[in-house]
């Protein structure tokens, strides 16, 4: 099951990949989950509304549970994709139809993924399916390295294998502290608006 600390797990890395390869200049993200077929993760802009008090709209960057069970240097690496598509929403100017031009590949590189539609050393850099490889001398190795060297791994927090989500309800309730319940689809992360603290699944 999705806990409260796997999602804490993923905004503190997306934290500190903002601090260490964006200068800090990205803007408030969700952090999600979501099976989408096909893609070990993606970016929405603009997905939630009202999150904060000045009711600015809120981006949300979501991982595949399933991506989990790769190293932890791969899903680390999609997020830090995503990100490269949140700073383009923001500041510069992304293609429509979610094509991946040369924009968001120059900054890919500036953070140390080559984009590569393969995968691997060669492959197409701009298109419309497109994946990366790790740059050995880049910003990211080092960045994901020095989380190493600081004895710091996110494997304890649940996040090493694949997380299975109840896929058997077609709806789950949740429930918070304060006594409110809601029905969704299994899997989603939401917060009580009363209590501001998240709701959980009902056993």
């Amino acid at each position: 099951m999705i806990t409260s600390k796997q999602f804490s797990t993923l905004e503190s890395l997306f934290d500190y990949y903002n601090k260490q390869l964006f200068d800090g200049k990205l803007n408030d993200c969700l952090i999600n989950m979501s099976r989408k077929k096909g893609a070990w993760g993606f970016f929405s802009p603009e997905r939630w509304y009202g999150l904060k008090k000045d009711k600015k709209d809120i981006h949300e960057i979501s991982l595949g549970p399933d991506g989990f069970g790769r190293d932890e240097i791969e899903w680390h690496s999609t997020l830090v994709h995503e990100m490269c598509h949140l700073w383009q929403h923001d500041f510069g100017k992304p293609s429509r139809s979610n094509y991946h031009n040369k924009e968001w590949a120059n900054q890919m590189e500036a953070v140390g993924l080559i984009p590569s539609a393969t995968g691997k050393e060669g492959g197409k850099k701009t298109g419309q399916g497109m994946t990366h490889y790790v740059d050995p001398n880049g910003k990211f190795i080092k960045s994901f390295n020095a989380l190493k060297e600081k004895g710091i791994s996110y494997k304890e927090n649940g996040l090493a294998g694949t997380i299975k989500i109840k896929s058997q309800r077609s709806k789950t309730k949740y429930s918070c502290s304060c006594g409110n319940n809601v029905w969704g689809k299994p899997g989603l992360f939401i917060t009580c608006n009363n209590c501001n603290q998240l709701f959980t699944e009902a056993e």
